[in-house]
């Protein structure tokens, strides 16, 4: 009975009633500290087989199957909408060629990752395309089905259009997803696309991550690091990220930006050398490690805070954060502030 695809409001109502009760692997906070993930699926299926439209018989086998389908998948759907994106002909065939004419295809373990690299690629064409696109967008910020979608459940050629023009223009310098909760990390499918595909910056946003999974030497030709309304609570071990340039980390809730990490035995004083841009705007930040010029040594970098805006950490540093009250903390001033809370 395959081939019967359902229109997309059923699909949105089935996948709102396989999405309860599903396990969360990340918790909202998102810190150096390693947390719990699954391997990364691997599959040897092409990209039709492995994202077929659900059909009828999707639905009867429903208690069967739909728990490990969802576990195989990068990204968890509440809506539907993405899945349907991803899963349109026309979006398979667009990324298929798109990959076929670069040098991933030809690496050793694309076939092993493919699934999750098709994934991520659609993640970021949807996200670019139709998530921050007003005129697709309802008052609320929600998809507006009308503007969106035909009669069928389908998406219009107009909106297909506009996502082929921007893959063109715009290739995948940017990796992007927002507002979606991951089964697991792809870090497989980030590092080839870093690789392969002169992807330059990943951004996050609004979706729990395993952060001490992006500490991967795999991933240190990004030279831009999004990490927005993540849930950080404190400073990312990424010393491994050597050609990173920027790294936003806005609007999480670090209050001490705490390097310690960075001078650890198994890191052998690391530094980030070339970081030149910090941003913590949006964080209650009260305490920042006075060690800083020691991890970030680039002579024009520059820190971004509440109330003080953007200015050099090699400068007199200290003044710039007296008049918003944070302080400069040595190493061994914070564990005896740690002792005086203990006691």
């Amino acid at each position: 009975m395959h081939g019967l695809t359902l229109p997309i409001k059923t699909v949105t109502g089935l996948i709102r009633v396989l999405s309860v009760g599903f396990p969360m692997l990340f918790s909202a906070d998102a810190s150096c500290t390693v947390m719990s993930k699954d391997p990364e699926p691997s599959s040897d299926d092409s990209l039709e087989e492995q994202f077929k439209g659900i059909s009828v018989s999707d639905i009867e086998s429903v208690n069967i199957s739909s728990h490990s389908a969802s576990n195989s998948r990068v990204f968890k759907d509440t809506d539907g909408y993405f899945t349907a994106f991803m899963e349109d002909s026309r979006i398979i065939k667009m990324i298929d060629e798109y990959l076929t004419n670069s040098d991933l295809t030809l690496h050793e373990d694309y076939s092993s990752t493919k699934a999750a690299i098709y994934e991520v690629v659609a993640m970021k064409l949807y996200y670019s395309c139709i998530q921050t696109e007003d005129e697709f967008l309802d008052d609320d910020g929600y998809l507006n089905e009308d503007e969106v979608l035909n009669k069928d459940g389908s998406f219009k050629e107009e909106v297909i259009q506009k996502v082929e023009e921007y893959l063109r223009e715009f290739n995948l310098r940017t990796i992007a997803v927002s507002d979606f909760e991951f089964n697991y990390t792809p870090i497989k499918a980030w590092e080839l696309l870093v690789d392969n595909c002169e992807t330059t910056h990943l951004w996050i946003s609004k979706a729990a991550i395993d952060v001490a999974a992006l500490n991967s030497s795999g991933l240190s030709k990004l030279t831009m690091l999004t990490l927005k309304n993540v849930g950080l609570t404190e400073m990312p071990c990424l010393y491994n990220l050597t050609d990173l340039e920027y790294l936003f980390l806005n609007d999480n809730i670090i209050g001490y930006v705490n390097l310690q990490s960075y001078f650890d035995a198994k890191t052998g004083g690391s530094t980030m050398p070339k970081l030149v841009h910090l941003y913590l705007y949006g964080n209650p930040v009260s305490k920042i490690d006075a060690r800083i010029k020691e991890v970030f040594t680039d002579k024009s970098m520059e820190i971004g805070l509440n109330g003080v805006g953007s200015f050099s950490i090699h400068g007199n540093m200290k003044d710039k954060l007296d008049k918003v009250r944070i302080q400069l903390v040595e190493p061994d001033e914070k564990k005896e502030n740690e002792s005086d809370v203990n006691n």
